[in-house]
């Protein structure tokens, strides 16, 4: 059935979704998302990236039927070939994530999706409907106004999603959201627009994901290992007054290993 991201809220083992489009920016942003979810959720999904080749290998090659964990495969380039193999999900109690492929090679099976009701068809374009309806899903206590300001923020960045929604809702946080539209503008690094304190925050939530919930954080060009306890000695100093240097702190992320 259709529905929009911003529909997308909460979720529970068996659901699929299927997004469809030309906005393929989407699909990694929405994977991420529904990890996120899962957290909040205490499902603590198991992530499986891979083609549709490569998770029919991973079935052949299972060896304990009586697993129950609950995993989420993120599936792309799905076509009209693999629409019996979607169909038969139906009767897993995992999640899958799939992407339309080709247009011309993936036409039938979005549309049997769209109308399936045991699927979420999401349409993602490269359009201001798409974009809003990401904001929405991401951050849903916003105003129109800053969803408007995100959504052109987007259309001159080729940043991946998943980094530029992070650097946007930690500014929010902090309410300098007119730094992030001078990092785009002006093109100047994000880390440089950042005090010390947001800069601390910053770096701590991605190491806490990296550490904890072995996340990728790789696209912060930071050196996060080992470094949750020093972030956290760091924003303590600083609020009894014991002022550390900013460059310090940087170097500490980025050159030290």
């Amino acid at each position: 059935m259709k529905v929009e991201f911003k529909d997308i809220f909460q979720i529970k083992s068996g659901d699929r979704f299927f997004l469809y489009g030309n906005y393929k920016k989407s699909f990694e942003l929405f994977c991420n998302y529904i990890n996120e979810i899962s957290l909040i959720q205490k499902l603590h999904l198991q992530m499986i990236h891979c083609s549709v080749s490569e998770y029919l290998k991973m079935q052949r090659d299972q060896d304990d039927l009586f697993d129950n964990d609950i995993k989420c495969f993120c599936m792309r380039n799905v076509e009209d070939k693999h629409l019996e193999l979607v169909l038969g999900l139906n009767h897993s109690n995992n999640i899958f994530i799939l992407e339309s492929g080709d247009y011309f090679k993936s036409k039938k099976i979005t549309s049997e999706l769209q109308k399936d009701q045991k699927f979420y068809a999401i349409a993602s374009f490269n359009n201001d409907i798409t974009l809003m309806s990401i904001c929405k899903m991401l951050l849903p206590q916003q105003s129109q106004q800053i969803h408007n300001e995100i959504i052109k923020i987007i259309k001159v960045t080729d940043e991946g999603l998943v980094s530029l929604f992070r650097k946007i809702s930690l500014l929010l946080d902090e309410n300098a959201f007119q730094n992030l539209k001078n990092y785009i503008t002006y093109k100047r690094s994000f880390i440089d627009e950042l005090e010390l304190i947001p800069l601390v925050r910053y770096a701590l939530q991605a190491a806490i994901k990296e550490e904890v919930f072995h996340q990728d954080q790789s696209y912060t060009k930071m050196n996060l290992k080992n470094k949750i306890h020093f972030l956290m000695n760091v924003e303590r100093r600083q609020k009894r007054m014991y002022m550390l240097n900013r460059n310090y702190v940087l170097h500490e992320l980025q050159y030290n290993k």
